[in-house]
């Protein structure tokens, strides 16, 4: 009869009359960062292609290059990604490859620059001797103009669709 007089206790107590140890609440999941602020909607109207006028992300992405663009992403993509966004200073349209991403520390000068969890670091793929080749200037990028907001983000470039010789995922 152990087991009627159990089916009868308390079913938080145990059957010696020990209580159970509080049940453990999971911690609540960090994000991965602070979301753009305008509308989807918003986005979706934004760019979607972009024609590429200048050699700062050769050999990967060329002057003359047709890129489409992902408008939806509202975080900064991971690191390695290529993504389109306003320039800082300028406020030009820009192609550049995220180097770093929220969080991160980012060799700069002489230390460490911690970004904040809206910033990334965006780096080109050209090196200056490159550029200097193609008739341009240095390649301007984080190492120029800074951190990044997610709020300059325009979307993540996934596509090439011209020139036909080089149709294909953009990586």
């Amino acid at each position: 009869m152990e087991g009627d007089r159990r089916s009868r206790e308390d079913p938080g107590r145990g059957p010696t009359g020990l209580t159970r140890p509080p049940m453990r609440i999971p911690r609540p999941r960090r994000s991965a960062g602070p979301h753009r602020t305008d509308s989807l909607a918003h986005r979706l109207r934004g760019p979607w292609r972009l024609a590429v006028q200048q050699a700062s992300m050769e050999p990967t992405i060329r002057a003359g290059d047709w890129l489409l663009l992902d408008p939806t992403t509202a975080r900064w993509p991971r690191r390695g990604s290529i993504v389109a966004f306003h320039e800082p200073d300028s406020g030009a349209l820009a192609v550049k490859r995220v180097a770093a991403g929220p969080g991160e520390r980012v060799p700069f000068e002489d230390g460490y620059l911690e970004l904040a969890d809206d910033e990334a670091w965006l780096l080109a793929d050209a090196t200056p001797e490159a550029t200097a080749a193609a008739g341009l200037g240095p390649p301007i990028d984080s190492r120029r103009f800074g951190p990044v907001p997610v709020a300059s983000l325009v979307g993540r470039v996934w596509f090439r669709y011209g020139p036909i010789a080089r149709v294909g995922r953009v990586r």
